[in-house]
């Protein structure tokens, strides 16, 4: 290697740049640095040229750092990820022609560094293996896509370098209960700043990421923090009003749901029995929901209709206890997020609470996409309880007359919202359940579908084919009540709907029945 002087950095540039093109070459260079020790030295001859701004001999230098790192070898990122050398290794690279930011990126590095110290860990080596893994996370995500100016870089030796300490970190904290108690605490205390509590959460939602890696561990390090209280800790952070700790608090449960549901739904059987107002951690759910449906709706709505799985409730305990959960859920939880739906409804304004005076304008009057979007995520849960809790879901519809309210979002001007009542409908009549019938009978509640049909004309229309559809499926299905219905009310206005045979189909479906009625009387 050429003396590490100012005059000799070209000459030294175009060495590395040279070795790159060959694996032998960057494994015997990478060798060389590191026995020699002249990465340090290098930094040494930045720390100088910094100071006494040679511009030249900066640039250099940096294009120097960075052809060492594409050398992509664990024998020098060992040495410019130790502490001694990180910074000035960023200062070099922050010289490049596609960076040209000054201490900006050492400031942030330094700065992120100190962040990290809110964690509760006291043993030195520990704490050093965490920084070198974020320093390591940075120079990967902002460093080297910028300094490459492709928007896109990947070290192999780097990403290991990355697991590998990680993997060390898990191994050494996965059994420290003493560590993550503190955690736990200080995620929740009223006294724990707003930064702090964001690096804590995101610290404990990349270690729970990353403990999944492990399938012997990782469950029992979940049930590890379970104990511990991570589930009651959870419930405070999904209700704080800072959206980026809710959301990961979410996506941490979505962890535990995965991999361990059981936890969970034994913490909302307790809640349901001990709580008059039901389950906390659903009703913290449903109201993420309601208040944020542009959030993590979507997520939220698989841990929902997961933890409300039948089939994983009776695994996990016995059936006196899933009745009562259920029950609390019918009673207390679902008019949260039914509330939207019911905000008409005068007696049920106690149920709902403070969120009423928070949803008493989403009335159906209301058809912004913010709402339809609301009322669709809404929809989606309630099909699913339709399917899964027969007559749970039956006795609440009955109740607050829930299906007369889905059918009037049909008008809806979002063709998604309409679409989503139109399914709701059609899996209630899939049930083929008499109760149901009668109620749709009796309520009239095929007529929303037929003024539909003939107000909104358009032969092109999808929901207009839709409501069609489901005239078909009372057909093929054999639903003589409905059918009867139908066309007892309604022949006359739906005979006119020629281009297809649906309605003609009905009507013939409808004497034959009546024949064979006749005949069967006789």
């Amino acid at each position: 290697l050429p003396p590490c002087e100012v005059h000799r950095l070209a000459e030294v540039a175009e060495l590395i740049i040279s070795a790159l093109s060959s694996a032998s070459r960057r494994e015997k260079l990478a060798l060389a640095l590191k026995e020699e020790g002249y990465i340090p030295k290098l930094l040494e001859l930045f720390q100088v040229c910094e100071e006494s701004q040679v511009s030249q001999a900066l640039q250099y230098l940096s294009a120097i750092l960075q052809g060492i790192l594409w050398l992509d070898q664990a024998a020098v990122l060992e040495v410019m990820l130790a502490k001694e050398c990180i910074m000035d290794v960023v200062g070099c690279l922050e010289y490049g022609p596609f960076l040209a930011q000054p201490k900006w990126h050492r400031h942030l590095l330094q700065l992120t560094t100190k962040l990290k110290e809110v964690l509760p860990i006291r043993d030195p080596e520990l704490q050093q293996k965490l920084h070198q893994m974020y320093w390591a996370q940075y120079i990967q995500a902002i460093i080297l896509p910028k300094a490459s100016g492709v928007g896109q870089a990947s070290l192999p030796s780097l990403t290991s370098f990355i697991t590998c300490k990680k993997e060390e970190i898990f191994r050494v904290l996965e059994k420290d209960q003493k560590f993550w108690s503190e955690v736990l605490v200080q995620l929740t205390a009223e006294t724990t700043g707003a930064h702090q509590r964001w690096e804590l959460v995101i610290f404990l939602k990349d270690f729970c990421t990353f403990s999944l890696m492990f399938d012997q561990n990782r469950e029992t390090f979940l049930q590890s923090l379970a104990k511990l209280g991570l589930l009651p800790a959870l419930e405070i952070l999904l209700g704080m009003d800072d959206l980026q700790v809710a959301y990961a608090a979410t996506d941490i449960l979505s962890y535990l749901v995965d991999f361990c549901p059981f936890l969970v739904q034994e913490l909302v059987m307790q809640e349901a029995q001990q709580r008059d107002h039901g389950t906390d951690l659903i009703r913290e759910l449903m109201k993420q929901v309601v208040l944020y449906p542009f959030g993590r709706a979507d997520q939220v709505m698989e841990i929902l209709q997961t933890l409300l799985d039948p089939g994983n409730l009776l695994a996990t305990d016995e059936v006196s206890k899933i009745l009562g959960f259920f029950n609390s859920f019918y009673t207390r939880c679902l008019p949260v997020l039914t509330a939207p739906l019911l905000a008409n409804a005068e007696k049920g304004h106690w149920f709902v609470g403070f969120f009423f005076l928070i949803l008493k304008a989403l009335l159906f009057l209301v058809d912004d996409y913010p709402t339809a979007r609301l009322l669709a995520l809404i929809l989606d849960l309630l099909t699913f309880c339709v399917m899964q809790h027969k007559e749970y879901m039956r006795a609440y519809i009955l109740h607050w007359d829930l299906l007369r309210r889905v059918l009037l979002l049909i008008n809806s001007k979002h063709t998604f919202l309409a679409l989503g009542a139109l399914h709701f409908l059609r899996k209630i009549i899939a049930l083929k359940d008499e109760l149901y019938t009668q109620y749709i009978i009796q309520g009239n509640l095929l007529a929303p579908l037929v003024q539909a049909l003939l107000e909104n004309g358009a032969i092109y229309n999808l929901l207009h084919w839709a409501v069609l559809e489901l005239f078909e499926f009372l057909r093929l299905e054999d639903c003589k009540s409905l059918v009867t219905h139908v066309i007892e009310n309604f022949y006359p206005a739906l005979q006119s709907i020629s281009y297809v045979h649906t309605f003609q189909g009905l009507k013939r479906k409808y004497e034959r029945d009546r024949r064979q009625q006749k005949q069967s009387m006789h």
